[in-house]
């Protein structure tokens, strides 16, 4: 038995990158990003956010699902479960395109979607981690419970108002549940490197988003000089939130998942990357719709709730980022706590501004953050 877990601990040490599957795949769920982006920028009140936040949690554990997957068995090589991924996107598709009503009356189109790809999904994972008795016992405690969140999904598609909503809260904590349970039960499959592969490609996906709301509405409004103003300090943002990860979070984040083994290498999996990304992402998201609203109008006073969006978009990545160093090395870094508290005052601050300096206000923080954190991270490098 021990023999066979060194085995096991090899096959998934070895490099293996994301499969043209998967990232086939990923385009529906690039669909589900704009979709989610649509139904943040429709209501920007506190219930409106709550709803399309509890959306983007349940979309986010599909694709995290496939993630985890696709990290016991190599969904390309096998012909079995190539075929199921196909056979996954038309549903997954109709999902993504019944997001903007997926509160209204045709919410079962997404709830009876969602419901198939979940229970397919974790049949591909069980087809692989059921067969060793090392990985079993993990996958049955977390699958137990796992399944259950699919079906509370599909019910409250049938509920009204309030109570579809707090049918879905439900579904979201029982996966959290079930992950909590699971993951260190047992022993999972997880290549490092695959793993922060997939979740970097879905921060790219996130990024692209920015772009696509900021190019989809500059081209809408037609060029001049005050959306090409609004534009450039959008289009700047994404190129530092790209910083802000790529400089070194896959590098760091892949690292510890490396040196991790056994049971605890899934817990990590699953608080660096399950846990830890969607913050990230939904910051991302956020920003997006920030920008979506900034280029028509760069030079006019932004709403109020854009500038809590704002906010809200710096405490979910610098956030998320700050939560992966204090998981990995138990530390905080002063400069990002520092950035969260001056963005805050600066948003709280400039209500009459103009949305091009208060945006531009934030972006400088965030640059001048992560070349500290960049300096920093190079010497520790170094030494």
């Amino acid at each position: 038995m021990v023999k066979q877990a060194v085995e096991r601990e090899n096959e998934a040490d070895e490099e293996r990158h994301a499969t043209n599957l998967e990232l086939f795949l990923d385009l529906v769920f690039v669909f589900s990003v704009t979709q989610i982006t649509g139904m943040f920028s429709h209501d920007l009140s506190w219930a409106g956010v709550g709803r399309a936040a509890i959306v983007s949690w349940l979309v986010w554990w599909q694709w995290s699902q496939f993630t985890w997957a696709g990290a016991a068995v190599d969904l390309q090589r096998n012909p079995g479960t190539r075929l199921l991924v196909l056979v996954t996107i038309p549903p997954t598709l109709v999902m993504a395109t019944a997001i903007p009503d997926a509160y209204g009356d045709s919410a079962w189109w997404f709830g009876a979607a969602y419901l198939v790809v979940q229970l397919l999904v974790l049949g591909m994972q069980g087809s692989e981690s059921l067969k060793a008795e090392a990985t079993r016992r993990a996958f049955v405690q977390y699958a137990s419970v796992a399944a259950i969140s699919p079906v509370v999904v599909f019910v409250g598609c049938f509920l009204e108002g309030d109570a579809r909503v707090a049918a879905w809260v439900i579904a979201s904590a029982v996966n959290i549940i079930g992950a909590l349970r699971g993951a260190g039960a047992g022993e999972w499959v997880i290549n490092p490197v695959h793993f922060a592969e997939r979740h970097a490609l879905f921060v790219i996906i996130a990024l692209g988003e920015v772009l696509v709301a900021v190019g989809a509405t500059a081209s809408g409004e037609g060029l001049s000089a005050r959306i090409l103003l609004g534009l450039g300090i959008a289009a700047g943002g994404a190129c530092v939130i790209w910083w802000m990860y790529f400089a070194y979070i896959p590098n760091v984040v892949e690292h510890a998942l490396r040196k991790a083994s056994g049971s605890a290498r899934g817990v990590l999996a699953r608080d660096l990357f399950t846990f830890g990304h969607f913050p990230i992402v939904a910051g991302i998201i956020c920003y997006a719709v920030v920008v979506k609203h900034l280029v028509p109008a760069a030079t006019a006073v932004a709403h109020l709730s854009e500038h809590w969006l704002l906010v809200a978009t710096v405490v979910l990545i610098v956030g998320g980022i700050l939560h992966m160093q204090f998981r990995i090395a138990r530390s905080l870094a002063a400069e990002r706590l520092a950035a969260i508290a001056i963005v805050a005052v600066w948003c709280a601050l400039t209500s009459e501004l103009p949305a091009a300096v208060v945006v531009g206000g934030v972006l400088g923080v965030l640059a001048i953050m992560q070349a500290i954190s960049w300096r920093r991270y190079r010497r520790s490098s170094a030494r």
